[in-house]
């Protein structure tokens, strides 16, 4: 974790302003060149388009996923392990 991705983690999104709050940093993050997608890891479920988005900082090189929140499916970006 470095000032260039993220302080901390986010086990949930408990609301939908919180996601949209996180989604713009993430997005600003992402055209600004401090961050960039490496991966997306599907979950295998049939019928659904659904799984992890892999992002990695460009300064510090740790390694992000995110669900995106879905209905009662609060999402998370967690470092990855």
């Amino acid at each position: 974790m470095c000032k260039h991705c993220f302080d901390n983690e986010f086990p949930s999104f408990p609301s939908e302003d919180d996601w949209l709050k996180f989604d713009l940093e993430l997005t600003k993050k992402l055209g600004s060149d401090k961050m960039k997608q490496i991966e997306f890891r599907p979950d295998g479920i049939r019928d659904k388009d659904d799984g992890e988005y892999i992002y990695q900082c460009n300064f510090c090189h740790e390694k992000w996923k995110l669900k995106d929140p879905d209905y009662s499916f609060r999402g998370y970006f967690m470092k990855t392990k």
